[in-house]
């Protein structure tokens, strides 16, 4: 009658020990999420700023949006900028009860500067990236 031994070598034991610690150590490294978290941002803007905009229109009052130099408020509301973005000037739009913004050019410092223009009219506006 021959024993077998059921248990596990020292080396298949290692070779297990190693496999889950590069994956800790993998697992362990910050994200990089500078473009998607200046998208995250950008997506939050718009979406407030559709609040805004309706919210003058339906309530038939002027709506503030103020760019101070590490956050913007929206009606009162505090949105911080993206991590490593700030705004050298203090500049501010109003939203009219008609929806009118006059035309302005928004630019936050980063890596890459982010420029949201507004155009004429009706309160939309586009962004660009440099």
């Amino acid at each position: 009658m021959k024993l077998t031994n059921s248990g596990f070598t020292l080396v298949e034991s290692v070779i297990t020990l190693l496999i889950v610690s590069l994956c800790l150590v993998v697992g362990a490294q910050p994200p990089k999420t500078v473009g998607k978290n200046t998208d995250q941002w950008l997506v939050t803007f718009k979406t407030r700023w559709q609040n805004a905009r309706l919210t003058a229109q339906s309530q038939g009052r002027s709506v503030t949006v103020i760019f101070d130099r590490s956050e913007m408020l929206i009606d009162g509301e505090h949105i911080p900028y993206p991590k490593n973005y700030s705004k050298c000037v203090h500049q501010q739009i109003s939203v009219l009860p008609t929806g009118y913004v006059a035309p302005i050019t928004i630019t936050l410092n980063g890596s890459p500067n982010i420029k949201m223009i507004f155009s004429l009219g009706g309160g939309e506006f586009r962004v660009s990236k440099k």
